[in-house]
């Protein structure tokens, strides 16, 4: 069940990274310098890890 409310929260982060990187290409700023950029990628990361432990959890419980 965690892992469907993980699943969706990254769903949503992945999207506002994608926004905020398009905003940045469009303005012409490098990404590498965005902190708002850099802030949501940690973000988009920290679900990712924790979807992967999660599905690592399940498969020893089986």
């Amino acid at each position: 069940m965690k892992r469907v409310k993980y699943q969706e929260e990254l769903e949503k982060e992945k999207e506002k990274l994608e926004r905020l990187v398009g905003e940045a290409l469009k303005n012409g700023t490098p990404i590498i310098q965005d902190e708002a950029i850099m802030t949501q990628n940690r973000k988009v990361d920290v679900l990712v890890v924790k979807i992967q432990r999660e599905k690592e959890r399940q498969k020893e419980e089986r």
